[in-house]
C-alpha cells in the first residue's frame, strides 16, 4: 500500500508540475498577445513624437516661400495636386491629396504659401493660400517670417513703383 501512495504522490507531483509548466507557458503567451498590442502603439508615438518635434523645427526656423500648384493626378478617391517652388535658384516640386470636389475650386496655378528648412528644402510644410490679390514671386531666399497681408500690400505697393 505505501508502495500504491507513493506512486500516487509521484503521479500528483509530475502531474502538478506539467500544470506549472502549462501555467507558465500560458502566461508567455498572454504576455505575447499584450506586447503585440503594445509595442505598436509605442511605435506609433514614437513616430508621432518624432513627426512633430521636426514639424515644430521647421515651424521654428523655418524659410518661408510660395508654391505654385501645376498640375492634378488621379489617386485613390480624389487628386494628387503637383506644385512646385524654387529656391536658391533649384526647383523642389511635392504634392498632396486633394478631394474631387476640393479641386473643382482649386485651379491650376493656385499659390500657398510653405516653410521648410534652409539646408532640406525637400522637407517642407504647405501652410495656407496665397491672396489671389498677390501676384509677386517670392524672393530667391525666400522670407525669414511669413509675410502678414499688410507686409503683402506693401511689397505689392513697393513693385507698382
Amino acid at each position: 500500500m505505501s508502495c500504491h501512495n507513493g506512486q500516487l504522490f509521484t503521479t500528483h507531483y509530475q502531474q502538478s508540475k506539467k500544470m506549472k509548466v502549462y501555467r507558465i507557458a500560458i502566461n508567455m503567451i498572454k504576455q505575447t498577445k499584450i506586447l503585440k498590442f503594445i509595442i505598436p502603439i509605442v511605435v506609433f508615438i514614437l513616430l508621432y513624437a518624432v513627426s512633430t518635434i521636426r514639424n515644430n523645427n521647421i515651424r521654428k526656423d523655418g524659410i518661408y516661400s510660395i508654391v505654385t500648384l501645376v498640375k492634378y493626378g488621379s489617386a485613390y478617391r480624389g487628386q494628387s495636386a503637383k506644385y512646385e517652388f524654387i529656391y536658391n535658384k533649384t526647383l523642389y516640386e511635392g504634392s498632396f491629396f486633394i478631394s474631387f470636389a476640393e479641386s473643382k475650386n482649386t485651379p491650376i496655378g493656385t499659390r500657398y504659401f510653405v516653410t521648410f528648412l534652409a539646408k532640406a528644402p525637400d522637407r517642407h510644410l504647405i501652410l495656407d493660400s496665397v491672396p489671389s490679390w498677390f501676384t509677386l514671386k517670392a524672393p530667391d531666399k525666400g522670407w525669414k517670417t511669413l509675410p502678414t497681408q499688410k507686409q503683402l500690400r506693401i511689397m505689392m505697393k513697393d513693385s507698382s513703383n
